[in-house]
């Protein structure tokens, strides 16, 4: 597998606080989260071939060498986008149903989670639909990092609410793409969505509410 990067400024309290945008060639190393946020979105936006450094270094606004200094290499820069974009989901969906004791209510937590989350940060969905359509080491990394340990959070709950007659048995990959490219996608086609409907239809305080009816109609599908 591809090594973690090394950083020259790590995470901090400070760096999270700092007003995101292309710092200035001259203000030294731009934080590291805005580096993996807007190469993330490089790679969401144009594909992991349509991505060059040189490129990510324009688009931050930081001079030549800096993503080299850093990462190494494009592939350590896609590794290092995606630990930090789909990790934070992983630990939001985590946290969703911690103090859940009841199935049912901890698939309804997960799948609220997930799809707030993604709204939020439709770069995710996009990345995923981008790596999904070839056989690649990333989208194998991308799969047993994140993708098939979320299902597996998941899919016990949902076995133990068929089994207790709570639930419907319906196929898992209906399940799977309704929750993720299903709810995800009125955010990841920005465009479309823009073209389609209201304006507000993409305004950020409307995400809870989007996802509590998401989250309404896919459990009204699968609880009897």
């Amino acid at each position: 597998m591809t090594e973690q990067p090394v950083t020259e400024e790590p995470v901090t309290e400070e760096s999270h606080g700092r007003p995101r945008g292309r710092p200035r060639k001259d203000s030294g190393p731009a934080p590291i989260d805005d580096v993996l946020a807007a190469a993330l979105h490089a790679f969401a936006t144009h594909g992991y071939q349509g991505v060059s450094v040189r490129t990510l270094n324009r688009e931050l606004g930081v001079s030549h060498n800096l993503l080299h200094q850093r990462f190494g290499s494009k592939e350590a820069i896609w590794y290092a986008a995606v630990d930090w974009g789909f990790g934070r989901l992983t630990e939001e969906l985590v946290r969703s149903g911690q103090n859940q004791p009841d199935p049912v209510q901890r698939l309804r937590a997960f799948i609220r989670s997930f799809v707030a989350f993604s709204a939020r940060n439709p770069d995710l969905l996009r990345v995923a639909n981008s790596e999904g359509g070839t056989a690649t080491e990333r989208l194998d990394y991308l799969l047993r990092t994140y993708v098939r340990p979320t299902m597996e959070r998941m899919v016990p709950t949902y076995r133990e609410l068929v089994a207790s007659k709570r639930a419907r048995p319906v196929p898992p990959e209906a399940i799977y793409y309704l929750i993720t490219s299903g709810a995800g996608a009125m955010y990841s086609n920005e465009a479309m969505t823009r073209s389609l409907f209201p304006a507000e239809a993409l305004d950020p305080d409307r995400v809870e509410a989007y996802a509590e009816s998401v989250t309404n109609i896919i459990m009204d599908g699968l609880i009897q």
